[in-house]
């Protein structure tokens, strides 16, 4: 316990922004205190002209991460998870050089529920990604809001806590027992040689744009694939669903929201496979990864590219 207050004193103590601190140390920071910090909220989700109220409790257990979600509005929504964080480092500006493929920009100071908070701006530095407004909490580093914006800074996205709490004193261990009898499992993190298939050739996605790595892959006992990939800030996966003799569906490209996803057909060794390519980036880069995903020697590696996880 001594343990615990003595971190939770560390995390609470206030992020003075020094001329040596920069905006990407702030959204550095942000990621990380997303991992370690407890807390509950009562948060907004607007995104394509509809707006969600949506309860949280994040807790922290042995380092692992556990969220129970509630809609308090909309179709009745109440969910137990693990982030597949708990895992993958989906997001870490530190390692993967997140500052040459965006600009960061502190821009000033804001309050969000009832809160001081650093805002920033996360700009792209080139059409391939989207960005992003933060504003950082500056007792905490949490982030306490999140606007995603397209190439021409419009709205896309808009994630707000309403009301937040942090509390000490729960150290997530209810919830982990829950999750543990719920089930609840995260997606497995696994690199390129670990992933375990018989089959003398694999999926391979030829062009990601500047900066991205593959951070997760994963292969189910029916042969469905799944990988990630990040480039310190933004996220996209790539999913190759079971063979067929023919098409089941034609190509598709599709939005909701932020969200942009694309799907198209591949053949190979006389069976058909459907891909799909889903993040939140715009509709051009989502369409070049797809149709640059092949099936290659399973000992060749992905140009390029390398795993964040090794």
């Amino acid at each position: 316990m001594f343990r615990f207050l003595l971190a939770w004193a560390c995390l609470s103590t206030p992020i003075n922004l020094s001329a040596q601190q920069t905006a990407h140390d702030l959204v550095a920071l942000m990621f990380d205190r997303s991992k370690q910090l407890s807390y509950s909220g009562l948060f907004t989700h607007e995104m394509a002209g509809e707006q969600r109220t949506v309860k949280v409790s994040h807790q922290v257990s042995d380092g692992a991460v556990y969220e129970r979600i509630t809609h308090m509005d909309g179709p009745v929504k109440d969910r137990l998870r693990q982030p597949a964080g708990n895992h993958c480092n989906f997001r870490d500006a530190n390692s993967l050089q997140a500052q040459d493929h965006y600009r960061f920009d502190i821009l000033g100071e804001s309050r969000v529920a009832g809160r001081k908070a650093h805002r920033v701006r996360v700009s792209p530095k080139d059409s391939l990604r989207y960005g992003y407004l933060y504003s950082i909490d500056q007792q905490t580093g949490l982030m306490l809001q999140s606007i995603l914006v397209n190439q021409s800074g419009q709205p896309l996205e808009n994630f707000k806590y309403m009301d937040i709490s942090m509390d000490p004193i729960d150290d997530g261990s209810t919830m982990a027992a829950s999750a543990d009898v719920a089930g609840a499992v995260a997606s497995d993190c696994v690199n390129d040689s670990a992933a375990s298939n018989s089959r003398p050739w694999q999926w391979s996605v030829q062009w990601v744009p500047p900066g991205f790595v593959q951070v997760s892959r994963r292969i189910t006992e029916d042969g469905r694939e799944s990988m990630a990939y990040t480039d310190g800030i933004a996220v996209f996966s790539v999913l190759i669903d079971l063979p067929s003799a023919s098409p089941v569906h034609s190509g598709l490209s599709a939005r909701l929201g932020p969200t942009q996803m694309v799907v198209i057909n591949r053949e190979h060794d006389d069976s058909h496979y459907r891909v799909a390519v889903s993040g939140q980036m715009p509709q051009a880069t989502a369409s070049r990864i797809a149709l640059s995903i092949k099936p290659v020697v399973a000992s060749q590696r992905e140009p390029d590219m390398e795993s964040v996880n090794q």
